[in-house]
């Protein structure tokens, strides 16, 4: 199925969608405080990282002590939680969580952030890109998987034939885009729904001007198009569209 092949959906089960570029190397912690929320971002949130190492002693319970602590970046949210932007020392993630605008829309909202990003950065070098794709299509409990999904979970024909959760995840190489995909399906409760989560990503070497970004992205998200159309029958693509 080619891209032009794939059906608009009107009301897809997408519960986020992002695109995530990472840094070969961190910026210093200085930077962060110029950083400024992006329009239509009022909320801001500190992110910090951590190492810990966990100590264990026969005699004692096992106690967590903190190696170090840092400031990592800043979390921009919009009023009605419909997106995020992470701005950190280590790259930019552009999250939609609602009111899904399509590809393109995501994709110049994350454009028009990142020059903002670099404006305040300087010169960066990237090491990879991302995007991700969650959803969650709604399953009636004890129905048949096999009628919503692809490659749904089995059971031998010996056992009861009603499953109340699984995990699944694979890993799949697109050699010819120099990509890794990484597909998660479970089952979440109490409301019944099967949760495909598709994570595309590339290591690359690239200046943080370059339009290969973009190209690059655009290319994960076909991978990502061509997983989420496989995984999920007619009738259910049907009810989306």
């Amino acid at each position: 199925m080619s891209e032009t092949e794939f059906p608009k959906l009107t009301r897809p089960p997408l519960r986020e969608a992002l695109v995530d570029i990472r840094l070969r190397e961190e910026l210093p912690v200085s930077v962060l405080s110029k950083f400024h929320a992006p329009k239509g971002f009022p909320i801001a949130k500190e992110m910090r990282q951590g190492q810990f190492q966990l100590k264990l002693d026969k005699d004692k319970p096992a106690l967590a002590e903190v190696l170090a602590e840092g400031a990592l970046g800043w979390r921009y949210e919009t009023d009605d939680g419909s997106a995020v932007v992470q701005l950190r020392r280590n790259g930019l993630t552009y999250s939609i969580l609602k009111n899904y605008p399509g590809w393109n829309g995501l994709r110049e909202a994350g454009r028009d952030v990142w020059r903002e990003f670099l404006a305040v950065s300087g010169p960066v070098h990237i090491s990879r890109l991302a995007v991700r794709y969650i959803n969650a299509i709604s399953i009636p409990l004890g129905a048949d998987y096999d009628e919503y999904l692809t490659t749904g979970p089995r059971v031998p024909k010996s056992v009861p034939p009603i499953v109340t959760n699984f995990l699944q995840r694979v890993l799949v190489p697109f050699e010819e885009e120099a990509a890794t995909a990484i597909i998660t399906q479970t089952l979440e409760m109490p409301a019944p729904a099967a949760v495909l989560d598709i994570d595309v990503f590339t290591e690359c070497s690239l200046e943080g001007t370059s339009a290969d970004i973009w190209s690059k992205l655009e290319r994960l998200r076909g991978i990502a198009n061509r997983i989420f159309f496989s995984s999920l029958t007619e009738k259910v693509l049907e009810s989306y569209r």
